[in-house]
């Protein structure tokens, strides 16, 4: 699903076998020789690359923009809500939260079971339940 955000890069920026090899990975899923590489080459493209597809995003149809989101939303559900480099571009563009709330849904209605804290709300609940834990330590401990 994500290969047509880095088929469209890879016209545009004229990437390598290796450019799109990491587009399609997750940054958990990278080894310290590929971070080195991403983060020395394309990283430093990465506004060229959110330009230049947001520039195609705002010229599409509010369909064609839906199309967008789905693409993203089955990409990141394929791999349990974990988003690849090229997901990540195209978040930035299309909104985080909109593209997470479309994911939760999705993944409730397919009964597709997301990866520990992928969405907003479960980094959210450990810090939320870490708070409480302290905040009931230290009452204990001034009383």
């Amino acid at each position: 699903m994500a290969k047509f955000f880095i088929e469209l890069l890879q016209y545009e920026f004229n990437l390598t076998e290796e450019d799109i090899n990491l587009l399609q990975k997750t940054m958990r899923k990278q080894s310290r020789t590929e971070r080195r590489y991403y983060y020395q080459n394309l990283k430093t493209k990465e506004k060229d690359f959110i330009h230049y597809l947001q520039e195609i995003y705002q010229s599409l149809e509010p369909e064609g923009q839906k199309q967008w989101l789905d693409t993203v939303v089955q990409s990141m559900l394929d791999r349990g809500g974990d988003p690849d480099i090229s997901d990540a571009l195209v978040m930035k563009i299309i909104g985080p939260l909109t593209v997470y709330n479309q994911l939760r849904i999705k993944s409730e209605t397919d009964g597709i079971k997301l990866n520990i804290l992928v969405n907003f709300g479960g980094l959210g609940t450990v810090i939320i339940l870490f708070g409480a834990i302290t905040a009931l330590v230290m009452y204990l401990f001034s009383r």
